[in-house]
């Protein structure tokens, strides 16, 4: 098998992070969606009603949009680097989504989520910085 990966660089770890960002604004886009039909709670009964309001929020819309530019996004990402580091750093989500979730959804993050978030953090920096490192240590003749 051929090895697709490439050298991780600035400009495909902004790439990723522009993928990250796209994916929380697209996850912030289908919680306003959701709730936009105002049925509360769905059940099996409602479904068919959730649903056409759902269908009818333009929220969902730009979440499936932000969503197909992130895709776009992804590929490029992938054709340029292995995706066990792409992956890893793609786990930025984990500190995107609760921030977008208190700042646009008024949603309470308890402290102890923020220090397990703040471990992710500290893994995705290590996992770049080892792929950093590996890359550099290949280059040498």
């Amino acid at each position: 098998m051929k090895r697709s990966g490439g050298t991780l660089t600035w400009s495909i770890f902004l790439l990723i992070i522009a993928v990250d960002l796209l994916n929380g604004l697209a996850e912030l886009c289908f919680k306003k969606g959701a709730t936009a039909p105002q049925i509360h709670p769905v059940t099996l009964s409602n479904l068919p009603e959730f649903g056409l309001g759902l269908l009818s929020s333009g929220w969902l819309w730009i979440g499936i949009l932000c969503y197909l530019l992130m895709f776009m996004l992804w590929m490029t990402v992938l054709s340029r680097i292995d995706l066990s580091v792409a992956f890893l750093i793609l786990s930025m989500d984990y500190l995107l989504v609760p921030f977008f979730s208190v700042l646009f959804l008024r949603e309470s993050v308890p402290l102890l989520r923020w220090a397990g978030i703040g471990f992710i953090v500290v893994g995705i920096c290590l996992t770049s910085w080892s792929s950093a490192s590996q890359s550099q240590g290949n280059s040498r003749p």
